[in-house]
């Protein structure tokens, strides 16, 4: 059994990690809540979306909590399944809630193409994590994994989609003479450039700790402006459109 003391960037890293995860959980749960309310699919689906988004930072968050109290933690192989084994799912689910939106008519060939690009990956991924997870990548500390150059070139991918999507939906929003249809748009493009700033600074945060808190902390925001683009409560709402 190892320490259960942490060194203070891990331990930065993973609380970060366990506050973003608890705030998206939250944020996931309130738009699935929303769905079994008004029994509309699209708050089930971008529920589904926002909590699958985030599983990358699942494994750290469940480790930091873990390591604290027993000094164990979970398996490198869970840690790895865990952390990316849901985003092919996930981008499925998010080509579902934007071809419900936009192109509608080419939904079922839009999606026929991603089932079949994100049943391979999935295939692809659990084959080597079961046979050779040195193909995919290792897990370098109890919170977090360095990713091999496939590995990290689908997660740029998945990125690159969510923006692509995102800013589609928000220049369809634009087209609206009703204002707060406009503001959600507004509100989910800076969710997406949000979460696409956050990655980045993921990505650089082995340069210093600063990157990293940065980033969690966009990344956060990102959370609450998805939530926001989505339901936006009548006191944000007034305000907002009241400034503008």
């Amino acid at each position: 059994m190892e320490s259960n003391i942490l060194p203070p960037e891990q331990l930065i890293s993973g609380l970060f990690s366990l506050f973003f995860v608890i705030i998206s959980l939250i944020v996931g749960v309130m738009l699935i809540l929303k769905y079994i309310r008004y029994k509309q699919r699209n708050f089930l689906l971008v529920g589904l979306t926002w909590i699958g988004m985030v599983s990358i930072w699942y494994p750290s968050a469940i480790n930091v909590i873990i390591f604290s109290f027993s000094g164990s933690r979970i398996p490198d192989l869970l840690f790895m399944a865990i952390g990316n084994g849901l985003i092919p799912i996930t981008t499925f689910i998010w080509m579902i809630t934007f071809t419900d939106l936009l192109y509608k008519e080419k939904q079922k060939i839009i999606l026929l193409i991603f089932g079949i690009i994100s049943a391979l990956i999935e295939i692809f991924f659990f084959y080597f994590l079961l046979t050779e997870p040195s193909v995919l990548g290792k897990v370098v500390s109890p919170v977090d994994a360095t990713w091999t150059l496939p590995i990290t070139l689908y997660q740029i991918a998945a990125i690159v989609m969510v923006l692509i999507t995102g800013t589609l939906i928000w220049r369809e929003s634009l087209k609206s003479s009703d204002p707060e249809v406009i503001l959600k748009g507004k509100l989910l493009l800076a969710a997406v450039f949000s979460f696409v700033t956050g990655c980045i600074l993921e990505i650089f945060s082995d340069v210093s700790i600063i990157l990293l808190i940065i980033g969690r902390l966009i990344l956060i925001s990102a959370a609450i402006e998805f939530y926001l683009g989505w339901i936006l409560p009548d006191w944000i709402k007034n305000r907002l459109l009241k400034e503008s």
